[in-house]
């Protein structure tokens, strides 16, 4: 890993840099960029870069600073006791990792995050969230949309892994999407990243499986819109027996 510290008495010239840099990661898309760095002078940050592979944080590690994913990509992940190793999301910049933690009585990190690539984070004070929230009223409706979405995605997450297949996760995903649309024709609500998380598939598996569904004339699809063409067939998908 290759670590790098930059504390609140840095060059105004650089926290304007990193300012701007922040601003892109939605959230703090809210705050305007002069006002971040104001907040960068004033509190202390650390600035990190890892190399792909390296280990950003373990789990069981205190989460006492908002950790922001400003470019590459990460992954979060559990062992078992017999040292199988499970994915459980993959996050690209620029994100938040964890920011419901930041706040909890409880805040230790129930996973170990890992690096998918060369990446760099921004660790930003729990004191400095805490005058965001106070001063940007933006920057706290979306700081808790964005904890509420991600509450939403673990539900379905958890709701859906009940069910054996990948195919059955589909399926219902897609029937869910049918009953609160009221039409065949869906517009997908979350990106094919989150559907995989919320499905506990791969992208790839997603993908194969959608294909699949598409060659058997169950569905049609074209990026974020999906017609259900044979609405029994999904039915009687989502009750298969593996």
């Amino acid at each position: 890993m290759v670590y790098l510290e930059a504390w609140y008495h840095m060059l105004q010239s650089g926290d304007d840099s990193l300012a701007h840099r922040l601003g892109a990661c939605p959230v703090f898309t809210t705050v305007p960029a002069e006002r971040l760095a104001a907040v960068l002078q004033r509190y202390r940050y650390r600035l990190e870069t890892y190399e792909a592979g390296a280990v950003v944080a373990f789990r069981g590690d205190r989460y006492e600073r908002l950790m922001v994913l400003l470019t590459g990509s990460v992954r979060t992940e559990m062992n078992s006791y017999s040292g199988q190793q499970y994915t459980v999301a993959e996050y690209n910049a620029p994100c938040l990792l964890a920011p419901a933690l930041l706040f909890g009585e409880e805040n230790v990190i129930p996973v170990s995050v890992t690096t998918i690539q060369p990446s760099q984070l921004l660790r930003v004070s729990r004191t400095a969230v805490l005058h965001l929230c106070r001063n940007e009223q933006a920057f706290l409706e979306a700081y808790l949309g964005d904890i509420s979405t991600r509450v939403g995605v673990l539900a379905d997450k958890l709701r859906l892994t009940r069910f054996g297949t990948i195919r059955e996760r589909v399926a219902h995903y897609l029937l869910d999407q049918y009953q609160l649309q009221g039409t065949p024709t869906l517009q997908l609500p979350h990106s094919r990243r989150t559907q995989a998380e919320i499905l506990g598939a791969t992208r790839p598996a997603l993908s194969r499986v959608l294909s699949e569904l598409a060659e058997a004339g169950v569905i049609t699809y074209d990026r974020d819109i999906l017609q259900i063409q044979d609405i029994v067939a999904l039915e009687r998908l989502a009750d298969e027996v593996e």
